[in-house]
């Protein structure tokens, strides 16, 4: 008889543009141990980013932190960063796949392929999140991850730096748990943690 993984995989993916970069550096403050759960963050950047986000964030949390290549695995306990000119998809094969297709909203990384990709994997998704952002990117993607019975949570526009991205998350689908000022941290430190052993 097979003996069923204790810790299988599933994700928990955050989405953002202009604003989000602080608040994805308090979240990686939240990983104080370790975690049940892949964290896939996806922010805009350009092509000619310099920025290694796993190197400016190290001194933030012990969890691993990677900037994954092609055909990485994915696993639980690691923090992963969308790297810059490249859509980060996740493969049902658990393996993420960078692809060089159009920008998606003038973006590659784009959220919404991040979003959509995982949703078709078949991995379980723990949550998906979208923040502060001045393009639609990332609200069909999280339609659907919300479709497919998965929790899903926006940013309250009234406090995001740019309210655009979480607002049309909201107008496309009204089923998205809102994020407030000021239980927002306490919030995701609880989805990361809900499973926790």
């Amino acid at each position: 008889m097979t003996e069923l993984n204790p810790n299988p995989l599933n994700l928990v993916l955050m989405g953002g543009s202009s604003g989000s970069f602080v608040i994805f550096e308090q979240i990686v403050k939240l990983a104080t141990r370790p975690l049940s759960c892949a964290v896939i963050f996806v922010i805009h950047r350009g092509k000619s980013s310099l920025a290694n986000l796993p190197h400016l964030f190290k001194a933030k949390t012990k969890v691993r932190m990677e900037e994954p290549e092609h055909l990485d695995p994915v696993v639980n306990d690691c923090i992963y960063f969308a790297v810059p000119d490249y859509h980060l998809l996740v493969g049902p094969d658990a393996r993420f796949y960078l692809d060089e297709t159009d920008k998606d909203f003038f973006s590659r990384p784009s959220i919404d392929a991040t979003f959509i990709s995982a949703a078709q994997s078949g991995i379980k998704i723990r949550a998906a999140m979208l923040f502060s952002g001045a393009s639609k990117d990332g609200a069909s993607g999280l339609k659907l991850i919300a479709e497919k019975g998965f929790a899903t949570y926006v940013q309250n526009p009234d406090f995001a730096e740019v309210p655009r991205m979480p607002a049309e998350a909201i107008s496309q689908y009204g089923g998205h748990q809102i994020l407030n000022e000021k239980n927002i941290f306490e919030e995701i430190s609880s989805v990361l943690y809900s499973y926790s052993t």
